[in-house]
């Protein structure tokens, strides 16, 4: 009889309360299409309740997944995107003209309701089974959203030894980084290196970087050897395929930047940038999108935006665009800029890598990793003199596309992705792992 699996969707669940996904998300739903729609076993869902720990049957959990992809508008046509038309508007405005960008707001409550609403209404509303009574014997656990925050989310695992717990850890950045962090980001960070030592048997990194910097933290909190595996994330399924290129992008002179504004992911280092641009290039200077959510920590972006009313007017600040529309911007830049100080992968690399779009990124472990047979342009964050030349000399050059005629990246694949995890989960199990197409 095949194996049972039952996957942690916590991250998911909580998808109503934000506009788009953030890298770890686009994992996690990757996950649960895989599994829920080929795995072979009984498949369930997983999620805490304060009822206790939940597991939901794999009907209502793929009518869950399909109410997800409408709420983050996964399949929307840019067109129809008014985050990505109000993008595209703003890149082909003059600079002098450009407002000062503000900070987006969080979504309402009413709206945040609102959107659970529809979201249950998919799916129905149901107190679901006790994951611990219920899961089959020796099923494996699959949690790769890092939410492992609450000790008593995990309890049930104390009960039921049997269960194969594998967990996926992204990064560490905020212990690795607790300057730039909130203090109770780092705090929380802790808790789930410190879960993960307790309550997983098995572990999943997106690169080996990621994979050394979080063993280094496990090592603290517990001296069992944990099986660990490397799997280097693919290009997300959006950013394959042939897609239509807007002509007026391609033509236009601007950069961008992917990921929640965060203090790592060193948005300032390119505000300095373009100070210096702005001052040298005045109204030619290139423009630099900001495609992403501000998180509790972005103040001082908008603080350096606002002090610089000569910037300000070269910057936009694309919120809430849908993956259709973040591809569509990724494929008109001049290049993806990726300056971070520390990442557990750089999952826009691979994303621009794939339309063919060049990319400047920081000279760090996990960038090389995800960079690997790409041509990206790695240069140190000391050396600004560097990252300036480079972006001004691309910014006036004709926008050079590359086609999969003479690209040499090969993306990777879901598909080839899920064969190595399929891989691990039959060599931790001792059983044959059978998915169907």
């Amino acid at each position: 009889m095949p194996t049972a699996l039952a996957l942690d969707l916590t991250g998911l669940f909580l998808a109503p309360v934000s506009r788009t996904p953030r890298g770890i998300d686009r994992v996690e739903l990757a996950f649960a299409r895989h599994f829920l729609n080929r795995w072979s076993g009984d498949c369930w869902a997983i999620l805490p309740a304060p009822w206790g720990v939940r597991c939901f049957g794999r009907d209502r959990a793929l009518r869950g997944i399909r109410a997800v992809d409408e709420l983050w508008r996964e399949n929307i046509a840019p067109q129809n995107d008014e985050a990505y038309v109000r993008a595209k508007s703003e890149i082909l405005t003059v600079a002098a003209n450009l407002r000062l960008p503000e900070k987006p707001r969080n979504l309402s409550v009413s709206s945040v309701v609102g959107r659970y609403f529809r979201l249950l209404s998919h799916t129905g509303f149901s107190f679901g089974r006790s994951a611990a009574k219920t899961l089959p014997k020796d099923t494996i656990y699959l949690n790769v959203g890092q939410l492992q925050i609450f000790r008593p989310w995990f309890w049930w695992l104390l009960r039921r030894p049997d269960v194969m717990s594998v967990f996926m850890i992204h990064d560490v950045t905020p212990i690795e980084h607790p300057a730039h962090h909130l203090p109770v980001v780092v705090k929380l960070h802790h808790r789930i290196v410190r879960n993960t030592a307790e309550f997983a048997k098995v572990l999943i990194f997106p690169s080996r970087a990621a994979q050394e910097s979080v063993c280094t933290e496990l090592r603290k909190y517990t001296a069992r050897e944990l099986v660990s595996s490397v799997e280097l994330l693919p290009v997300p399924d959006e950013f394959l395929g042939t897609a239509t290129a807007d002509l007026e992008l391609s033509k236009a002179s601007y950069f961008i930047i992917c990921g929640s504004i965060d203090p790592h992911k060193n948005h300032l280092f390119l505000l300095e940038i373009w100070k210096e641009l702005v001052a040298k290039l005045g109204a030619k200077a290139p423009k630099l999108v900001i495609a992403g959510s501000p998180q509790a920590a972005s103040d001082a972006v908008f603080a350096a935006l606002e002090a610089d009313p000569a910037v300000h007017g070269h910057v936009i600040i694309a919120t809430g665009v849908s993956t259709p529309g973040l591809r569509r911007l990724i494929t008109g830049a001049r290049a993806l800029l990726m300056p971070s100080l520390s990442e557990g992968f750089g999952l826009p690399i691979v994303e621009a890598l794939a339309q063919g779009t060049a990319v400047i990124a920081s000279d760090i472990p996990a960038h090389r990793e995800a960079g690997s047979g790409g041509a990206v342009l790695y240069l140190s964050l000391s050396d600004r003199k560097a990252w300036i030349e480079r972006i001004e000399a691309l910014s006036v050059q004709p926008r050079i596309r590359s086609t999969p005629a003479d690209q040499s990246y090969t993306p990777k694949t879901w598909e080839d992705y899920f064969s190595g995890i399929e891989s691990l989960l039959e060599r931790v199990t001792g059983q044959n792992v059978v998915t169907s197409l």
